[in-house]
């Protein structure tokens, strides 16, 4: 089971990259919830959410460091990187490249994702392209 665990979030990661939305949402159950900080998004939310990034960063691009998995959970350490091309917290574009890390563990049933907590170091991110501090 975990490694079609593994399997899963790999192909979950190539269809994020490559904007197929729809068939990322038949990997996500019905009741889908990611958990991001203080908040919780259904999964046309989480869409919207990686839609607003790329209209940002319109090259980003999500790669697996680390992706580990035990019983129902796989947990997934990754980088995200892309040119910095429109303001994301009202700072100019810089056209920078960005990279910053992030950890998302995710919990699997009868072959789809339930639910995900993610972790993202914003802070760096903001650094990187010249915006303000939350």
């Amino acid at each position: 089971m975990t490694e079609a665990n593994k399997v899963l979030l790999r192909r979950y990661i190539e269809l994020y990259n490559d904007r197929a939305w729809d068939e990322l949402r038949e990997l996500l159950t019905a009741d889908y919830v990611h958990h991001s900080n203080a908040d919780e998004l259904t999964a046309d939310q989480f869409v919207g959410g990686a839609e607003w990034i790329i209209a940002r960063i319109p090259d980003f691009r999500v790669e697996i460091l680390d992706l580990i998995a035990e019983a129902d959970r796989v947990a997934v350490r990754f980088v995200g990187r892309g040119t910095h091309a429109a303001s994301m917290f009202g700072e100019a574009p810089s056209s920078r490249d960005v990279a910053w890390l992030g950890t998302t563990i995710f919990r699997i049933a009868d072959d789809r994702i339930v639910e995900d907590w993610e972790v993202m170091d914003e802070g760096d991110l903001r650094r990187q392209i010249g915006a303000p501090a939350d």
